[in-house]
């Protein structure tokens, strides 16, 4: 038996052996991504000039999209060490994050379809876990490739439609109106679902919230801090950026009532107060979203003009910039809504959502606007973008009246 010196690189031959060639045990280490292992049985290549180390293949596995890490999976031990440890579903989430790739545009009407946002190709149906008698599904928001999704019947669940895994939450009876959130805690390495319940707020009176907190290491509600807001109409649910949820609300029933950007940092569950830019004409319509992992606002001027407005340092009000403005004619329609969704690959272009019935390319160099048709396209519809990743529910399953209570489960 041939062993390594522990201090030495670890390596692996990717190379097949020769007809014959007798199998050696070496004993590798696996500082990195393979802690769980302490030996492996490779083939050895004298004729092999270089070897590549464990950290060059997750390098270069990070790089690969979903659907191929999961084939490999398949392969071996080995692989599936590799593509399930946490630090190389993290490596993997950093560099689709910072290349802008890997990323899936989801149109929702009565069903979901799913396309690559890169390559922008023919929409596929996508089965969702909470079928219902109707199908209908509301996505509530999107974090690192997962969707928290409701149904119909108010069942809610967390799910990464590239690993199909999914966490159906406890149910929370919500007869009043409510607005939802979902994002990643930092801190805790935790997944937290948001719901904003009006209570009241009658006659010009300031309005009542209630607000509860479902996160997936605790699985349970619990009440936090309240907030004398609701959401402005149209209804939005929150937007996930830099450790916070963001929504545009109000504290009366009265459209003359000035909007405010409200946060909650989801590590300390508080809320402030999230500083606007200094609008040159009077807001028709106010709407926050997140562009290359920024907050964005889009601030109607109603049908004559829209601005697109970047927060290039949060929290810090000098740092919003003017993205681009569209006047009327630019856009075939009105401008009643509009959604930035991302940008393309090399950061000229940015993809947006209008009035419900199509998408188009925003050209920033060239001021241009262009439609955006895909075969499989419902008429009209809802847009996600979603990342397509390997992160892990991490809950663990239960075992209730001796039986296995799948809290995790697999379509």
């Amino acid at each position: 038996m041939h062993r390594t010196n522990r201090a030495s690189k670890p390596t692996f031959s990717f190379l097949p052996s020769k007809p014959g060639t007798k199998k050696v045990k070496t004993i590798i280490p696996f500082p990195s991504f393979l802690p769980v292992f302490d030996s492996l049985e490779l083939e050895p290549n004298k004729e092999m000039k270089a070897n590549l180390s464990l950290d060059l293949i997750a390098d270069i596995l990070s790089r690969l999209p979903v659907k191929h890490l999961l084939y490999l999976r398949c392969v071996s031990k080995l692989w599936r060490s590799l593509i399930d440890d946490p630090d190389f579903i993290n490596l993997h989430l950093r560099h689709s994050l910072d290349s802008r790739t890997n990323h899936t545009l989801i149109l929702k009407n009565t069903d979901l379809h799913t396309a690559d946002l890169a390559s922008l190709g023919p929409f596929a149906k996508l089965e969702h876990p909470l079928m219902s008698y109707n199908h209908g599904v509301e996505i509530q928001g999107s974090c690192n490739g997962l969707l928290c999704i409701r149904n119909i019947v108010e069942d809610m669940a967390i799910w990464n439609p590239s690993t199909r895994r999914y966490q159906v939450l406890p149910f929370l009876n919500s007869c009043k109106g409510y607005v939802c959130g979902f994002g990643h805690d930092p801190i805790a390495d935790d997944y937290k679902v948001v719901k904003i319940i009006q209570l009241g707020g009658a006659d010009g009176k300031p309005l009542e919230s209630e607000v509860k907190v479902c996160s997936l290491k605790r699985n349970r509600w619990r009440k936090i801090q309240d907030i004398p807001c609701v959401s402005s109409f149209p209804v939005a649910n929150g937007v996930f950026a830099s450790g916070s949820l963001h929504w545009v609300l109000t504290q009366k029933l009265d459209l003359s009532e000035e909007n405010t950007i409200v946060a909650l940092d989801l590590a300390t569950e508080s809320f402030r107060e999230v500083p606007q830019p200094e609008y040159e004409r009077m807001i028709y319509q106010l709407n926050v979203g997140v562009l290359g992992g920024c907050l964005c606002v889009v601030a109607n001027h109603g049908d004559a003009r829209v601005d697109l407005w970047v927060m290039k340092e949060y929290g810090v009000k000098e740092s919003w910039t003017i993205l681009f403005s569209l006047a009327s004619e630019d856009v075939i329609g009105s401008l009643r809504f509009l959604k930035p969704l991302a940008y393309s690959r090399c950061g000229n272009q940015v993809l947006l959502e209008h009035d419900n019935i199509n998408l188009f390319w925003y050209d920033l160099e060239k001021k241009k606007a262009d439609d955006v048709w895909v075969p499989g396209m419902p008429f009209s519809y809802e847009t996600e973008v979603c990342l397509q990743s390997l992160v892990s529910l991490n809950v663990k399953r239960r075992q209730q009246n001796g039986e296995d209570n799948r809290d995790i489960k697999k379509m």
